[in-house]
């Protein structure tokens, strides 16, 4: 198989896929692009493969993401998620397949309004060109998709899906209330991170949307350690959107993400809001002041040193939990998937893909390399649409060592 794609935004996640993809064998073109070209450079130089080159592309920009994907199989969305529909415009015209890591808007409103699929904006026009725009193929969504998929298949009848994701830092040394000082990076772009944190969400609770406010629902969640028992609420993603459309008759979907102390705290502070405010006759919008202050995504790629992925190793810490419950052979059962970190070992992952940043980039790049490899549904999909086992065993054959504890209770 000879693959071709084309990456739109460099930034890092794009960078980290572009990581990936660049080492597997069924990728023969890989091009990269960014809205500030210097940013691709500097992914493309860090990759160091033959096979990566450079453009300047603005996403918004529906002839110039065409222009840019003349010829590839796979356009690969890594700019904001409000862009989708731009470059899936683009892939479109180029005659290509779609796939990204994140959607919202015109998308989460329209499975609010139960808008049947066929109906969803562009899903038409992908399948009568006989393509697939593959939504929602990174961590949360994607792997919580593959994951909650593979549980389902061991039900006779799903009736409900719960998603917790846990994360804790534990310095050596550290006091007790010392991370109150600690500088906060989500790892991707800092103002969707901080527009995430400060949007109402839904969830699905007896077959109905019920909304809820930022940072509502909070309960206590007992993952395992090192993370331990944290506080998670609501909050804003695709799967509780999506998944009622692709799991028949589930009557309750909800995700919930730990208490992220500091964004909580600015949203309280009225600093993730996008309204003009004027200060010292200067009109600012308080988010855009936040998160000029955080480092760019970016700089992940660049920095990743043996030392510091064992450091990372030895103090970082995810849990994610997918539950999944409904009935078989009459019975109320429920399975429960635990998954720990996805970056770790840190200093194996950067041999086998050039970063340890996986826990968005690869299963990404699997869906990438699986749309070519299989015959995919036309129009517009999810990750959890895909036979979980064939997702799974394609990313464990890039050499991923991970691994992860179902249950049955």
């Amino acid at each position: 198989m000879n693959l071709k794609v084309l990456i739109l935004g460099a930034g890092g996640q794009g960078g980290a896929c572009a990581s990936i993809l660049s080492r597997q064998k069924e990728i023969t073109e890989l091009r990269l692009a960014d809205l500030k070209k210097e940013i691709a450079d500097a992914v493309a130089s860090h990759i160091n493969s033959p096979k990566v080159k450079t453009y300047q592309v603005n996403a918004l920009n529906i002839d110039e993401v065409a222009k840019a994907a003349e010829g590839v199989d796979v356009v690969v969305d890594m700019v904001m998620p409000w862009m989708a529909t731009y470059v899936m415009k683009g892939a479109l015209k180029a005659k290509s397949d779609y796939i990204n890591t994140a959607f919202d808007t015109p998308y989460w409103e329209e499975f609010l309004k139960r808008t049947p699929m066929e109906k969803m904006p562009l899903y038409m026009e992908f399948k009568e060109a006989g393509l697939t725009a593959l939504l929602g193929c990174g961590f949360a969504p994607g792997w919580t998709n593959v994951l909650a998929r593979r549980l389902a298949n061991r039900l006779d009848k799903v009736d409900s899906i719960k998603m917790r994701i846990g994360k804790a830092t534990r310095l050596p040394g550290e006091h007790p209330y010392d991370w109150v000082l600690r500088p906060w990076n989500p790892g991707w772009s800092p103002k969707q991170a901080l527009v995430d944190c400060a949007t109402s969400t839904y969830a699905l609770e007896n077959g109905d949307y019920v909304k809820y406010p930022p940072f509502g629902g909070l309960e206590m969640c007992d993952f395992p350690e090192p993370v331990g028992l944290l506080p998670v609420t609501h909050h804003s993603h695709e799967e509780i959107y999506s998944m009622p459309f692709t799991f028949k008759g589930v009557k309750n979907v909800d995700f919930k993400y730990y208490l992220m102390y500091q964004p909580a705290i600015l949203y309280a502070l009225g600093l993730c809001s996008q309204n003009e405010i004027e200060v010292n006759c200067v009109r600012i919008k308080p988010i855009d002041v936040v998160a000029s202050l955080i480092p760019p995504p970016s700089d992940n790629i660049f920095v990743e040193s043996e030392e510091k992925l064992e450091y990372a190793d030895e103090t970082n810490f995810i849990e994610l939990i997918v539950e999944v419950s409904g009935r078989k052979d009459n019975k109320i059962v429920t399975w429960r998937a635990n998954c720990p970190k996805m970056n770790t070992p840190g200093p194996l992952l950067r041999k086998l893909y050039g970063t340890a940043l996986v826990y968005v980039s690869l299963p990404l790049a699997v869906g990438t390399m699986l749309m070519e490899e299989i015959e995919m549904p036309k129009g517009i999909i999810f990750a959890d649409e895909i036979d979980p086992e064939v997702f799974i065993n394609k990313m464990m054959g890039t050499g991923y060592p991970y691994k992860w504890t179902e249950t049955q209770y």
